[in-house]
């Protein structure tokens, strides 16, 4: 049994030099029970070795592409002897004043993701899923603004529920807060007991591709997932 406690982890930004030990260790990990990897990879119980290396490559470098365009805002959880064991990611967007911004890093994050993609990648059920969760994100925030969406969120499964998730939230809610900023999650189901701990509603009924949208007006806006 893992007798850690929240005490015995710390919050830092993050360096490009960081996402090669984010990637192996917690950003893929943490995706691979979860609805959108399983969506991206749905042959994942018979990869070969060489193939998950290759996944988790592809991963690595999608996090290099994001520390590097410094476009978001990026924090890690670790331990005591320095081994990251959480990680978060998120941007600010003024979705009515500001939308052609708005939309740009978005189009440069796709240019990146199509440089190569991992042989086991199914393109058509990622840009399908892709497309209906951005739908019933707009169909949301449609009269909304100043809008702060979460693009990654992470904690390895042996670090789960010792508290790692809830400090990334509470680091970020409080700076949305005083914000004023439109809170909002696109969450897989295991994510969804730890957003509505922070107040989080669900607006959506029915969950698309596993997914349940939460909201929570004026304060702090999550999407979660790496979707293009």
């Amino acid at each position: 049994m893992n007798s850690m406690l929240q005490t015995d982890f710390k919050l830092s930004d993050v360096q490009v030099s960081d996402a090669q030990d984010i990637g192996y260790l917690v950003e893929v990990p943490a995706m691979q029970n979860g609805p959108l990897y399983r969506t991206m990879f749905p042959q994942f119980s018979t990869v070969t070795e060489a193939q998950k290396e290759q996944i988790a490559r592809w991963y690595v470098e999608m996090l290099e592409d994001a520390f590097q365009a410094r476009e978001e805002r990026f924090l890690k959880a670790y331990s005591v002897d320095g081994t990251p064991v959480g990680f978060c990611g998120w941007t600010v967007i003024e979705q009515h004043h500001n939308r052609q911004q708005a939309d740009e890093p978005r189009k440069r994050e796709k240019a990146r993701k199509a440089s190569w993609l991992p042989d086991t990648l199914d393109v058509d059920g990622w840009v399908a899923l892709s497309k209906d969760l951005k739908a019933e994100r707009c169909r949301v925030l449609k009269d909304l603004d100043s809008i702060c969406r979460l693009t990654f969120m992470a904690v390895h499964p042996k670090y789960q529920r010792q508290g790692i998730g809830s400090m990334m939230m509470q680091r970020i809610c409080k700076e949305t807060d005083q914000q004023g900023q439109c809170a909002y999650v696109l969450a897989a189901p295991e994510g969804v007991p730890l957003y509505s701990k922070f107040g989080f509603k669900i607006s959506s009924e029915a969950s698309r591709g596993g997914f349940t949208g939460l909201l929570e007006p004026c304060k702090n806006l999550w999407y979660y997932g790496n979707i293009p």
